[in-house]
């Protein structure tokens, strides 16, 4: 039987788990970086055993190592790392692009496209600040969002938003400048054309040039692998 003491752990222990992702997504405590379970206690303001749980969960998604004795680390960054990560996100990408490709939504695609060459026209004629850089990393989520929730899969959704949060810790290592922000969004829109048309293959294709673009931008070379 669930007693109301049980269910009030368990309560702690997710939220303790959400205050967790949050700075480990948004970047407060790094990628690579080491802390311990009294530090997490005192930034997040929780009793040490929601934290413990909180730690596992984290874990079991990939978003830090428990290092007995030692601490915990925070998903690390490597050539590795990064192709696992982004290549699930390109698999899921690549169907959901072929999918969509199917049956065009003109609406959508069209709003999608006009957002991208906003951006694009922002970065020509003003200097890169945080809050445009922001900007365009939350546009260049919105696209691939909207490429997975076309799956239409639980399952799929709940491995790919586990994806995203690893992906978000190991971007917060390197923000994109403007010229990695130029391409990404001329990439996407190329994507998004071919969508537009109709044409799945060009489709699959846009969004294989798009993961490829990426890896280079972060250095990602076949031998290191």
């Amino acid at each position: 039987m669930t007693t109301k003491t049980n269910r009030s752990h368990a309560l702690l222990s997710e939220q303790a788990f959400e205050a967790l992702r949050e700075i480990l997504i948004s970047g407060e405590i790094r990628s690579g970086q080491m802390v311990s379970i009294s530090e997490l206690c005192e930034k997040l303001g929780f009793a040490t055993a929601p934290i413990r749980d909180a730690i596992k969960k984290a874990a079991a998604v990939g978003l830090v190592t428990v290092y007995p004795q030692r601490g915990i680390v925070v998903l690390e960054l490597s050539p590795q790392e990064l192709y696992a990560n982004f290549h699930f996100r390109y698999l899921i990408d690549v169907e959901g692009a072929r999918l969509t490709a199917q049956q065009p939504d003109h609406t959508t695609l069209a709003a999608l496209r006009q957002a991208h060459v906003d951006i694009i026209e922002k970065l020509q004629n003003t200097p890169l600040t945080r809050q445009l850089q922001l900007e365009a990393m939350e546009l260049d989520w919105r696209l691939h969002h909207y490429l997975a929730n076309t799956l239409k899969n639980p399952i799929v959704a709940k491995n790919y938003s586990e994806n995203c949060d690893r992906i978000h810790v190991l971007q917060k290592y390197r923000p994109p400048l403007n010229t990695r922000i130029n391409l990404a969004m001329n990439e996407h829109i190329a994507i998004l054309d071919a969508i537009a048309s109709g044409d799945e293959t060009a489709a699959a294709s846009m969004v294989q040039h798009h993961f490829s673009q990426t890896l280079a931008w972060w250095g990602v070379m076949q031998e290191d692998l």
